[in-house]
């Protein structure tokens, strides 16, 4: 950069840090005027992280070390999820998200160069932040609006799902009863019946567990127990894998303590053990955990066909599903998805090859303080 620029960004972010308030009064005064009729939003709502942004604006401006930019992205990454979820709660729409930084730029350039005039020949660096501000903030409330969507449809959809669990179980009710009372000949039609009420029972439930975690309703009880008790779903994958045909190996210190919710747990265990079973034909299903000192890391390796890039990145959306013709839901991975993510972990996946896909999974070995 050249260095009169650089002096006078520097002179710039002092400028900022000495007038902030003022910044932030004409900011707020422009604001309020311009793109607020909602006599409900709090000025503290309103303002926001626009303090913090101006601070970490500053400092990244009076600095001038390394790339002004990168460092402008990375102030602003620490305000813009929370400005942009602000923004979706208070009823802005993204004309005025963007509206309102667009006042700011107009105000900083104003007080700027009201004590610096060479600075309209170093503006386009503070335009290039604001930009990245802009970004940051509008993808931030695109997310957030689109969380919004989501969850008020989970709460529908979970709605439905507990309804239909009455009759459905009403149902099976009814099957048991007519168990002792049909003739030989007719058992066939009854274990049909109750194949039948099992998987409906099983299509109910996984519906309602990934409705429940994409609402964040799901009840996370973090308990401390050893791995082992958390592995118990692998016995019946084993089993079906051998039938297959196919070697199965699981690798892992079954002393080890964690604190995690069990039943979540083993429900992604188990999504992710019956996912490789199922698409695997030929070859080996390997599951292996290990662990650092605030990490517990669960890889499943499997030798299936395989994953395009565009599947990989639905592969977590419910009801969605590969190329293959095999039967199901499309829940499974979802629900793993959702279950790992309510734990304050991830969960990644990858077919780095022309065959075979890997799962990943890092869950926190203690939970974070909000889920305890």
């Amino acid at each position: 950069m050249d260095q009169s620029v650089d002096s006078t960004l520097k002179h710039a972010g002092q400028i900022i840090e000495n007038r902030r308030r003022e910044i932030e009064r004409r900011w707020l005064d422009t604001v309020q005027c311009d793109i607020v009729n909602k006599p409900d939003v709090e000025l503290t709502q309103l303002r926001d992280g626009i303090p913090d942004y101006l601070e970490e604006l500053a400092k990244t401006l009076t600095d001038g070390t390394g790339s002004i930019n990168q460092q402008g992205e990375s102030a602003w990454a620490k305000v813009a999820k929370h400005h942009g979820i602000t923004r979706v709660r208070i009823g802005f729409d993204i004309s005025q998200l963007v509206h309102e930084f667009s006042v700011l730029r107009r105000v900083l350039y104003e007080v700027v160069q009201e004590e610096e005039p060479a600075f309209a020949h170093a503006q386009y660096v503070l335009a290039e932040l604001l930009d990245a501000a802009i970004s940051a903030a509008v993808q931030s409330y695109v997310d957030a609006r689109d969380y919004d969507a989501r969850r008020a449809q989970a709460e529908n959809i979970g709605f439905l799902t507990h309804e239909l669990r009455q009759p459905l179980s009403t149902a099976v009710v009814a099957s048991a009863g007519l168990r002792p009372k049909v003739p030989s000949d007719a058992l066939p039609l009854v274990n049909g019946l109750e194949k039948a009420l099992r998987r409906l029972q099983e299509l109910i439930d996984g519906v309602l567990l990934a409705e429940k975690l994409t609402a964040g309703e799901a009840d996370v009880q973090p308990t401390e127990l050893q791995l082992r008790q958390l592995m118990e779903p692998l016995e019946s994958m084993k089993r079906t894998a051998e039938e297959k045909g196919l070697r199965f190996s699981v690798s892992y210190d079954p002393e080890l303590r964690v604190i995690l919710d069990p039943t979540l747990t083993r429900s992604v265990i188990q999504n992710l053990a019956e996912n490789a079973v199922k698409y695997t034909d030929v070859g080996e299903i390997n599951i292996s955990v290990s662990n650092t000192d605030d990490e517990l890391i669960l890889d499943v390796r499997d030798t299936c066909q395989g994953l395009s890039p565009e599947e990989l990145r639905t592969i977590f959306e419910p009801f969605k599903r590969g190329h293959t013709q095999k039967t199901g839901t499309g829940l499974g991975l979802a629900i793993a998805r959702r279950a790992v993510e309510a734990q304050g972990g991830s969960i990644e996946a990858e077919s780095p090859g022309p065959s075979g896909c890997h799962f990943s999974v890092r869950l926190p070995r203690k939970p974070s303080p909000d889920l305890r």
